[in-house]
């Protein structure tokens, strides 16, 4: 019996091979794109959305008053800010109450982050109620949790959530079509760096919300997720994206001796170390790096033709270097690396 079967099981396989099949595809993950650009999921909005309902009405009452000008002046963002105040009116001392203790148990991050992780991203509210009903890292105060949250969620979170998910996705639409359709974003990098990696980058995905303060990074595996404020511009998600890309780039050097040392000489500069010592937690040759891909990231977003200017620097040299890519860096005369040092030797005067 096992050997008719096992016949049977290799015809099938001949078949499906002769018919050009390929056997194992069900099999295969399917390609993911390396960059993403779409609205946050739920599983965010629900504890993110909680949080700033709770710093809008509580913790920073007069930091989110000061937003009230941004509303005046954009019906859709003032649709959002209205809610958070409407929202929390209506709600009686019990409800506000448990609001306040998990803000004081829990942070809205690293309950996203826990959905993320466990493979529920793009869970409902129902998945999300019976994952924390399970799930040891919701143990604190769990009853209050899964009580809270199933009213929050069903009554307030998911309710409004729909309504803002159309202009969030209009929003990533616009910053899609700043490129061509198609773009590779890891291809155009490799490009213009010069440089061909070994391994592909991990995807990175921005979640596009409504808030004007505070932003959240997550990770799935070994891709990057962070939040991208309702008043950031096209320009700057895109600087973000080519960011969070050019690590592996400058990575190919950065790492080496050559770096190493030059990065050590830079000590002497007292403006660079202050500034340093105000942006921990990095390390010096890991702030130095952030330093070249954040004006890195801004030249690529002036060379794509997405702004015509790198715009205000982040840190303290990144505008100037991507000022100097601007103006004299190309990938078919000259290494990334040899520009680079070249760069940061002539900057901040360090010999040989």
């Amino acid at each position: 019996m096992k050997k008719i079967i096992f016949k049977l099981l290799c015809c099938a396989l001949i078949l499906l091979i002769a018919s050009g099949c390929d056997p194992l595809m069900s099999l295969k993950k399917p390609a993911e794109k390396p960059l993403v650009i779409k609205p946050e999921d739920f599983s965010v909005f629900l504890f993110e959305s909680s949080e700033e309902i709770y710093r809008a009405n509580v913790k920073s009452a007069a930091m989110w008053a000061g937003l009230r000008e941004q509303a005046d002046h954009d019906v859709d963002y003032a649709m959002h800010y209205k809610w958070l105040y409407d929202t929390y009116a209506k709600w009686d001392d019990y409800r506000r109450n448990q609001l306040k203790e998990i803000m004081n148990i829990y942070h809205p991050q690293p309950m996203s982050e826990r959905l993320i992780s466990r493979g529920k991203q793009a869970a409902s509210l129902d998945e999300i109620i019976r994952f924390m009903k399970e799930d040891r890292f919701f143990s604190k105060n769990r009853g209050m949790l899964v009580d809270f949250y199933s009213w929050y969620g069903a009554n307030y979170a998911q309710p409004h959530y729909e309504r803002i998910v159309p202009l969030l996705q209009h929003k990533a639409k616009i910053a899609s079509g700043m490129v061509e359709e198609g773009f590779d974003i890891v291809e155009f990098m490799e490009k213009e760096t010069g440089i061909k990696l070994k391994k592909k980058p991990d995807a990175v995905e921005l979640l596009l919300n409504m808030r004007l303060i505070g932003v959240s990074g997550f990770s799935r595996d070994k891709d990057s997720l962070y939040t991208i404020r309702w008043n950031d511009s096209q320009e700057k998600i895109w600087a973000v994206a080519f960011n969070e890309f050019s690590g592996p780039f400058f990575r190919t050097f950065t790492g080496g001796w050559s770096f190493k040392l030059l990065a050590g000489k830079m000590k002497k500069d007292e403006a660079l170390l202050t500034k340093f010592k105000e942006d921990v937690p990095y390390t010096w040759e890991g702030w130095i790096e952030k330093n070249l891909t954040e004006g890195f990231a801004r030249y690529l977003v002036v060379s794509k033709g997405i702004t015509g200017d790198t715009g205000e620097g982040v840190y303290i040299f990144d505008r100037d270097y991507a000022r100097a890519l601007l103006k004299g860096f190309d990938a078919r005369k000259t290494s990334l690396e040899d520009f680079t040092l070249k760069y940061l030797k002539q900057k901040y005067d360090i010999g040989k």
